[in-house]
């Protein structure tokens, strides 16, 4: 099916549905807006046996379940303390949205407005800045349903959605769910540092996994699982992972790689956290790989939509995967927005746990979302943004690889051209630096490498550009085996590039040379 028919499909469904749920803070679920034909699908799996002593004690809400909506038509609440609209000192929000493309011309679009005025429209401010129902709005989970009907499509019936507070609060509360202190969980060599701040946190241990130019190695992954020292604790049942355009090496899992790593997950029953926060920032395997795509090719969000990998989600056949979305990289960090798909099972526990810790996502967020993505751009809108914008990311990745073939010396230095993402992972070949540099302290070669990268990190920084350690993403720094540099695109403006990767080669050549 095309994303055309996707979209045809989507608009007669929206044509059968009820009423969308109104008032404050109203019970919502994406069982209420996915197509008819899930209910023929097969259920996912139960994780009871996977979850942690907290989650297993945790129980929803009494006042957040007696709030959600009952059969009677007309409720007058005594029971809820929620503040009465007509006090809030906002009488209204008024919103400029951008056009569905990302240009240098980009145009406002007409201004979209929303009132304040005693619930006299179903998702007014008074809504908005009220108490929210903590797996999202109804406008805003309703689009999110259909986005991940439309670009994943679950292969079990029981999947669910919710807003979160972005990918980093879904995180710790996916390792509250799934793990008890003290477990190891399993991560990429190089994992996102938000992940191990989280998991260190709850005191979790973290095992990283080899990688290659694909991502995560499956034979390792496989190997660390087959012979597991019990001796160490529990065997992991947790495996995180930023299968696209990963943070902070830049690599993006094949089809095939996805399919192993996705059976050995089967073979030892493991729970998968894909956190795909750059899923939709393709930039293409070459400089010229997209050079010819046009933003007015009536055909373009087809072949973008062909170009996306199959998510975990997508080849989910148990209920295993917890698939984390967030705003922050399409749109604007500052809205504190995403959602996750799971198992309703294991959607549940987290509505439980935001319903005790933050409670809902921001409220203005959510109208932001709903008046740009529903009311504003639809589908397709957002597929034209998302093209766009990647467009524009391929020009910094390529002025950021002209610096580097320009500045960065060759004979110590390598790197891969990014398809997806927003990062340049640079290796350093330190095989000819001079041992006098060499710290005196510490033992072997990890030493080296951090004294190494230090040095370079520091003279870098004196030289005025800021780049990230790699050594700040490694689980376990013992296992350090060289010197790598992350550096970014998306940040510094673009005629700045060429001045900053001047800079960087100067430490380089200044500390390795």
């Amino acid at each position: 099916m095309t994303f055309s028919d996707d979209l045809i499909k989507l608009k007669q469904n929206r044509s059968a549905q009820e009423p969308l749920p109104s008032g404050i803070a109203p019970y919502t679920c994406s069982a209420f807006f996915k197509s008819r034909e899930y209910g023929m699908k097969p259920k996912a799996r139960r994780w009871d046996h996977l979850l942690s002593k907290e989650s297993h004690n945790l129980k929803p809400s009494p006042l957040k379940t007696a709030s959600r909506a009952s059969g009677q038509k007309k409720l007058i609440s005594l029971g809820t303390a929620r503040p009465a609209p007509e006090y809030f000192p906002w009488e209204s929000l008024s919103l400029r949205c951008l056009q569905d493309t990302v240009t240098e011309q980009a145009q406002p679009a007409p201004t979209v407005s929303m009132a304040s005025v005693k619930l006299e429209q179903p998702y007014d401010l008074g809504v908005a800045m009220n108490y929210g129902f903590s797996g999202g709005s109804p406008q805003a989970l309703r689009f999110v349903t259909e986005h991940i009907e439309i670009i994943h499509k679950p292969p079990y019936d029981d999947w669910e959605c919710s807003l979160t507070c972005g990918t980093t609060s879904a995180i710790e509360i996916a390792f509250r769910i799934f793990c008890n202190p003290g477990d190891t969980i399993l991560t990429e060599n190089y994992p996102y540092s938000g992940a191990m701040t989280c998991a260190h946190a709850q005191s979790l241990h973290i095992l990283g996994i080899e990688m290659d130019d694909l991502g995560l190695h499956p034979d390792d992954l496989d190997h660390k699982l087959r012979t597991w020292d019990y001796t160490k604790g529990p065997k992991p049942s947790v495996l995180y992972m930023v299968p696209t355009g990963q943070n902070p090496t830049s690599t993006t899992q094949n089809l095939i790689r996805r399919k192993q790593i996705y059976a050995i997950a089967e073979r030892h029953d493991l729970y998968i956290l894909e956190d795909d926060p750059y899923y939709f920032l393709q930039l293409g395997k070459s400089k010229q790989a997209l050079a010819s795509a046009q933003l007015d090719r009536t055909d373009a969000n087809e072949e973008f939509f062909k170009c996306l990998s199959p998510s975990y989600l997508s080849l989910d056949v148990s209920g295993r995967v917890l698939r984390m979305d967030t705003t922050s990289k399409i749109l604007a960090p500052g809205l504190r927005c995403g959602w996750v798909t799971g198992s309703s099972q294991v959607i549940q526990k987290l509505v439980s746990y935001y319903e005790i810790g933050v409670l809902c996502p921001s409220g203005p967020s959510q109208v932001m979302l709903y008046k740009l993505l529903d009311e504003t751009w639809g589908h397709d809108g957002l597929f034209n943004w998302l093209r766009s914008l990647s467009l524009q990311y391929r020009c910094r990745r390529d002025n950021l690889l002209e610096s580097c073939e320009r500045f960065l010396p060759s004979d110590f230095c390598e790197w891969n051209i990014p398809a997806e993402g927003m990062f340049l992972w640079i290796k350093v070949n330190i095989s000819g630096y001079r041992q006098t540099h060499t710290a005196s302290h510490g033992d072997g070669n990890v030493a080296r490498y951090l004294a190494v990268e230090d040095r370079i990190y520091q003279k870098a920084h004196d030289n005025g550009v800021l780049v990230s350690k790699g050594s700040w993403f490694i689980a376990d720094v013992q296992t350090l085996k060289g010197v790598n540099f992350r550096l970014t695109f998306a940040a510094a403006p673009v005629g700045e590039l060429d001045e900053a990767l001047q800079r960087f080669a100067r430490a380089l050549e200044t500390e390795v040379r």
